[in-house]
């Protein structure tokens, strides 16, 4: 038997484009420090907190490739 799990059911439903009117350099800025948050989580816990860092930055990076930034 699956568990429903909350934060990916949470992430699934958002806007198709959740950061499409945040502008580029404080995107950038948004994914490193992200990117940083989730280093020190999965150094220190919890998990969690290390996952919903993952969750963002995926959706960042997703946003700045759309953009053509990377």
């Amino acid at each position: 038997m699956t568990h429903p799990h909350p934060l990916k059911d949470a992430m699934a439903n958002r806007p198709k484009r959740p950061h499409e009117s945040v502008p580029t350099p404080l995107l950038r800025g948004a994914l490193a420090r992200t990117s940083q948050d989730a280093k020190r989580y999965a150094q220190t816990g919890p998990k969690v907190h290390e996952n919903i860092c993952h969750l963002l930055a995926d959706e960042y990076l997703d946003e700045l490739r759309t953009r053509g930034e990377l």
